[in-house]
């Protein structure tokens, strides 16, 4: 068994995001155990994805970027 890190499947994204102040921050999704952590700056809005709750979060989510898609490019 190799213990060389990229043969690992990725478990964490950072993403820029804005705070509730407008500053730039970064917010997380990880995953873990058979669950997803979404975790907002500061950890203030962060909520857990339980494994049958992922594949709905998913599915509102990628519903929700192809509305915010549509919405600039009729902008």
């Amino acid at each position: 068994m190799s213990l060389n890190r990229e043969e690992e499947p990725k478990r964490e994204w950072l993403l820029r995001c804005q705070d509730s102040r407008g500053h730039v921050s970064v917010c997380s999704i990880s995953v873990g155990a058979g669950e997803m952590e979404i975790c907002g700056p500061d950890e203030a809005a962060f909520f857990r994805l339980h494994p049958w709750e992922v594949a709905a979060f998913r599915r509102a989510f990628d519903e929700a970027v192809v509305r915010v898609e549509a919405d600039l490019a009729s902008s």
